[in-house]
């Protein structure tokens, strides 16, 4: 195992491989406890590095949540790793080696090296210790103040190592190895004097004496401006001997490599003696990234007569045809002919008259073929004829314009060339039989070595030689990369501007990337020399439905579901308007032209026109096909949406659709269909949340206060609280009481769950809890929203000894409530709550319903599985405190299964831990540690803070249980008192006081 700082923070395992570490703070865990490699650091001082003034709620519960992660992760790097993560009686180290860090490794090598003669010992060992640097020290981390002093240390010692080196390299008679050493660094540091002088000598023996005084005049000029002192003695008398041209310089005998060993050149490599005839344009940049591709293009033409290249303008579809060509040709010794259709004028009114073989005419030119004056079926002919008993591939690039043209002449040369074979490229499909799709792949951007990455370095350093890519940069490169779609055009535009903007610059302008994105370059076709020129191309060739439904499904950048997109991107004959009154540029455009209608009916058919355009790209999510717009794309489409006057209605008509939607969950997600309404908000939350901030933005209360409302229960049954603890507040911030009564009940609602969902260790909260619930009107209906929720803040009540009393009259008065007028289901699992609270907290065994009602009876008819995992939570806490230790066993394994069933993953994580207790009290430690594992998984994945603790306090007890007495005692120290107390109830009831570790047990907690 490994932890690598000379870069980007990443972890690797004992064969060298990397352990992802996903989380940021997980990140920064690692790096603050690398830092300080065999020193303790304190909880508060980690806390502070990880969070700084950022704090989460309960700091020291949530570090133990990350340590948590920290250990999972080194056990993935080896075996027994958590154990390398020690605590401390003053806080938490890491127990490993200085050979375990990367840092430690590279101070050690330049120490080993400058210990040696300036040779080629020297030279080797300097190089083995720059390989090991892959950019600024600490990557993400290296502004943090407490790192300062360590990456301005390691840059130094990177420093010496480049000065020796490239002094080693010259002595030994590789002066240009030294001048290529040293180039990058003189930039960055113009007043390092042993650097220059070394590069100096470097530029003399190398023959480039103009280039070594040029380097010390830049030197000197800058010590003069910067500082006003002159260079060192020596460097002005090696400057002196440079300039006398001192024989004392001259490099070694036999230095540089000689004519005869240089690699044959490209032209002799493919001597057109083995090659067949070939008219294909040629590149000055290198083709870069596209291997696979290659490959199987290749192997599609070999299988293929008519393979097409789809895909959207920039993707690289005639770069890929061209070098496929290639490569094909030389492995046939086939002819390969290039015929661009580019500059063929699209079919217009005004062209009908012209003759119908354009196509063909430009084949023909292609082909050094003369060209009658007019007949199209002749020169077809004769194209044919010239074709006939040759092995030609012939490329038609850019078909999209004349698709319908391309295909007929394609489909008649195929039938009457047998030899024959045609790779096309084409923004939509020929549809011909025969015809093979390839739909070429953006360049992949996983990180700092992937394809597009490289890519856009290769293009960059065109225009700007001496661009370095450090840590930092290579970083916003990916980034840059990502948010450009790995679109190789996109890509070459943007490096174009390296040159005037550094990468960091080109990231924080990448909104106005339609427009920043351009190059002056003569070569290109007009379309391609900028971003925004090759989507008008793209956008000039739909037609009016096409563009209407384009433009609306830029209003969200996520995927879509078919039938969501016919709801809000159609247009209604009864409503043409969205539910709320749209602007009059939306009404205007309605009423000008039907062209401007979009039905429901036509949304199918122009999508997978879009989707064959390749503007549209398609994402299989479980087994279903998802929609979406590339971010370049989307960005366009924005635009045109803005341009049409419909981005307000449409934004309306996303927000309308999802309240209704969430409005409808909230009363099925506690009926027979709960998981299939789970699922559907699941799939829908990156919707929800786009919903609920167009809502906040418009300062749309209601709209607001309903999506936050009516999505609580899911986000709550799930785990996934921790956005909803945030948007409670804002919503609460934004919104008004309303005016209608409905709209003041809702309002009233969310104060109080915000108010009950706030730091329970912030002063004065039982307050404000109960002041919240003074919101309410005092009418019918008033009461009625009060008690739906009075039930739930009563629960924070019954948690504290001196409000036991008071939330439980409060608990009591809303489940009456609820029972007189009738929501007996409402009732019944306000029950739950209640008696879970009152049993788990203060043994007091569960009141049930009034009157003669059944909790679960109740919920049983009403189809409420949520609400039956609740009944059975308290049923196991009353069988555990009696005793019942074989029904508690079954009863937990019911509650695992209905919420594994209901797809509720907090829940499950719950259960899994109280499945671990059951494992544990039978000796089956293994079972007992499975079960932790998968606790720990999926409270990790939902983010479910608040089962972290007792899943830690079990892994603790299960560690003290198999005697590693230290690993308990690590997992338990960060515990604040409140979870202490907590897992202690718990486990003692389950296991008795005398099996928990010291740390847990009441008489010494």
């Amino acid at each position: 195992m490994r932890i690598d700082v000379l870069g980007p923070v990443r972890l690797r395992d004992d064969a060298g491989g990397i352990v992802d570490v996903p989380e940021r703070k997980v990140r920064a865990l690692l790096v603050s406890l690398a830092a300080s490699v065999g020193e303790t650091v304190s909880v508060d001082t980690l806390i502070d590095r990880v969070w700084g003034e950022d704090l989460p709620a309960n700091p020291r519960r949530v570090l133990q949540a990350k340590l948590s992660q920290l250990r999972s992760l080194l056990d993935a790097a080896t075996p027994a790793g958590h154990k390398i993560l020690v605590r401390e009686p003053g806080g938490y180290r890491l127990r490993v080696s200085e050979e375990k860090l990367d840092a430690a490794d590279f101070r050690r090598l330049v120490r080993k090296a400058l210990s040696l003669p300036a040779d080629q010992n020297r030279v080797r060992a300097l190089k083995e210790a720059l390989q090991l640097w892959r950019g600024t020290p600490y990557g993400e981390f290296r502004d943090e103040l407490w790192l300062a002093s360590d990456v301005a240390e390691l840059m130094e010692v990177r420093l010496q190592a480049v000065e020796f080196c490239a002094e080693a390299l010259t002595a030994v008679g590789e002066a240009e190895q030294a001048v290529s050493l040293g180039v990058p660094h003189v930039a960055e540091n113009p007043a390092r004097e042993r650097l220059v002088a070394a590069l100096m000598l470097a530029y003399y023996r190398s023959r480039r004496q103009p280039e070594a005084l040029a380097a010390y005049e830049r030197m000197r000029s800058h010590l003069a401006e910067e500082y006003g002192v002159d260079p060192a003695p020596e460097v002005r008398e090696l400057h002196t001997r440079i300039l006398q041209q001192d024989s004392g310089l001259d490099p070694l005998a036999g230095q540089g490599s000689s004519p005869e060993s240089a690699a044959p050149s490209a032209a002799e490599q493919d001597s057109p003696a083995t090659l067949g005839v070939r008219r294909l344009p040629a590149y000055a940049s290198p083709f870069l990234g596209r291997a696979e591709e290659i490959k199987t293009v290749g192997e599609l033409l070999a299988e293929h007569r008519l393979v097409t290249l789809l895909g959207i303008g920039g993707i690289g579809k005639t770069r890929l045809a061209v070098q496929a060509a290639h490569t094909a040709a030389d492995h046939r010794a086939a002819e390969a002919w290039f015929v661009d259709l580019s500059e063929v004028p699209e079919r217009t009114s005004e062209s009908v008259r012209e003759p119908g073989d354009r196509i063909a005419r430009v084949v023909a030119a292609a082909l050094d073929l003369s060209t009658p004056r007019q007949g199209g079926g002749d020169l077809t002919e004769r194209i044919a004829a010239a074709l006939e008993a040759r092995d030609v591939l012939l490329i038609f690039d850019n078909c999209e314009h004349v698709i319908d043209e391309a295909s007929i002449l394609v489909s008649q040369l195929l039938v009457r060339v047998p030899t024959l074979r045609v790779l096309a490229t084409s923004r939509e499909p020929m549809a011909l039989p025969e015809e093979q799709r390839y739909v070429v792949p953006r360049l992949p951007v996983n990180g700092g070595a992937s394809p597009a990455v490289g890519f856009f370095i290769s293009r960059a350093r065109t225009v700007n030689p001496e661009l370095e890519v450090d840590e930092a940069a290579l970083e916003a490169v990916a980034e840059l990369c990502r948010r450009l779609d790995g679109l190789p055009l996109a890509l070459e535009l943007a490096a174009a501007r390296t040159n005037v903007l550094s990468v960091a610059e080109l990231l924080e302008r990448i909104t106005d990337r339609l427009d920043l994105l351009s190059r002056p370059g003569r070569a290109a076709p007009r379309r391609q020399q900028t971003l925004r020129g090759m989507l008008d191309w793209s956008w000039s060739l739909l037609d009016d439905q096409e563009r209407i439904l384009m433009r609306r499904l830029s209003v969200h950048p996520v995927t879509w579901k078919l039938d969501v997109m016919e709801s809000i991107c159609a247009d209604s004959p009864r409503q043409p308007a969205p539910l709320k009154e749209a602007p009059g540029a939306w009404s205007a455009a309605k009423d000008s032209s039907p062209r401007d209608f979009l039905s429901r009916g036509r949304v199918l058919p122009i999508l997978a026109r879009l989707v064959e355009r390749s503007l549209v790209s398609t994402v299989n999510v479980d087994g279903e096909i998802r929609y979406r717009l590339l971010e370049t794309v989307g960005t366009y489409a924005s635009e045109k949406l803005a341009e049409a006057g419909e981005r307000e209605a449409v934004e309306l008509r996303h927000l309308s659709y999802y309240r209704n939607q969430v409005e409808c969950a909230r009363e099925y997600l506690f009926g027979p269909r709960a998981r299939d309404w789970v699922r559907s908000l699941g799939e829908a939350r990156p919707h929800l949340s786009h919903a609920l901030h167009v809502a906040l933005h418009r300062g749309d209360g209601a709209d607001a206060v309903a999506l936050v409302l009516n999505t609580f229960w899911y986000r709550w049954m799930t785990g996934h609280i921790d956005s909803i603890i945030e948007e409670l507040p804002a919503v609460v911030a934004c919104a008004q009481p309303g005016e209608t009564p409905a709209d003041q009940h809702a309002y009233a609602q969310v104060a109080v769950l915000a108010t009950v969902l706030e730091d329970q260790q912030l002063e004065g909260h039982i307050e404000r809890v109960l002041a919240s619930l003074d919101g309410f009107a005092d009418d019918e209906s008033g009461l009625l929203a009060k008690m739906q929720v009075q039930w739930f803040a009563a629960t924070c009540l019954l948690a504290e000894e001196e409000y036991r009393t008071p939330g439980e009259r409060l608990a009591d008065e809303a489940i009456q409530h609820l029972l007189d007028v009738g929501e007996l289901a409402g009732a019944a699992f306000a029950s739950t709550q209640r008696d879970w609270f009152l049993l788990e907290y203060w043994g007091i065994s569960p009141k049930g319903l009034p009157d003669g009602h059944d909790a679960e009876r109740i919920l049983r008819d009403h189809g409420d599985a949520y609400g039956l995992t609740q009944v059975l939570a308290v049923q196991h806490l009353l069988a555990e405190t009696e005793g019942r230790t074989e029904n508690a066993l079954e009863l937990t394994n019911q509650a695992a299964a209905l919420s594994a069933d209901l797809g509720l993953n907090g829940e499950v994580a719950y259960w899994r831990s109280v499945q671990a207790v059951n494992a544990l009290r039978k000796g089956d430690l293994t079972t007992a540690e499975s079960h932790l594992e998968s606790a720990r998984e999926l409270a990790q994945r939902t983010a479910f803070v608040f089962a972290t603790a007792s899943i830690e306090a079990m892994e603790a007890v299960v560690a003290h249980t198999r005697g590693d007495y230290e690993r308990a005692a690590e997992l338990l120290e960060g515990f604040s008192a409140e979870d202490r107390a907590v897992a202690s109830r718990g486990l003692a009831r389950f296991l008795g006081e005398e099996s928990l570790p010291t740390g847990l047990q009441f008489s010494r907690s």
